[in-house]
């Protein structure tokens, strides 16, 4: 289960629902989450398009969390608006 699911508004398509997850100590099973929502769940379920878009967000430094979490909501929102229509 993900520690919060963010919904985002990325001005068309609906919402972005961005799964995000804070890791403090960075096991096996972190590592392992985090690959298969980045190879298997996020990329079927966008796939499949009747749940709206997802992505994924982990973030390993507590004091960070901020920086970091907007970095990557800029990261993400760029790559949204810079995709070709299809």
């Amino acid at each position: 289960m993900p520690d919060f699911i963010v919904l985002l508004d990325g001005g068309h398509d609906g919402p972005l629902h961005l799964i995000v997850e804070i890791t403090g100590y960075r096991g096996e099973d972190a590592k392992e989450k985090k690959a298969t929502m980045e190879t298997y769940w996020v990329p079927g379920v966008n796939r499949h398009g009747q749940y709206g878009r997802w992505a994924f967000a982990e973030f390993t430094e507590v004091y960070q969390t901020e920086a970091d979490f907007q970095a990557k909501l800029e990261a993400r929102f760029d790559r949204l608006i810079n995709r070709p229509q299809e």
